[in-house]
């Protein structure tokens, strides 16, 4: 019996890489969808604590421009915070470890909740 040549595989499509591919695609891009909108969802409150207090601080309401303008830098923040992560990671893992560098995370999450939880007693947008 004469030895059979192995198949080659290379190149070509096979229905776990298309799924791996297809669930990578559309499972990150859906998660980034559900928190831009989970970020946008209160912004009629926040448009107003933004007018509230701007008129105690100048006296007068903003324009809409700069209200428009204060809310896309801060719904923005969101995206450039995660790429400013992500050019992070890989040297704090370096020095930290796995587990230390999921505890120093913590700090950006804990730290800007409560900053935002005293901005209306400071007054602060």
């Amino acid at each position: 019996m004469e030895p059979q040549e192995p198949v080659k595989m290379e190149g070509r499509l096979t229905l776990v890489l298309a799924l791996a591919t297809l669930i990578a695609a559309f499972g990150s891009s859906f998660q980034y969808g559900y928190n831009v909108a989970a970020i946008n969802s209160p912004s009629g409150f926040m448009k107003d604590f933004y007018n509230e207090t701007y008129y105690d601080r100048i006296g007068e309401y903003m324009s809409e421009f700069s209200l428009t303008l204060l809310w896309s830098v801060s719904v923005s923040m969101f995206p450039f915070g995660g790429f400013i992560g992500s050019l992070m990671v890989g040297p704090l893992v370096n020095h930290l470890g796995r587990k230390g560098t999921l505890l120093f995370n913590n700090i950006f999450s804990i730290v800007p909740a409560i900053l935002m939880g005293c901005s209306k007693v400071a007054q602060s947008f």
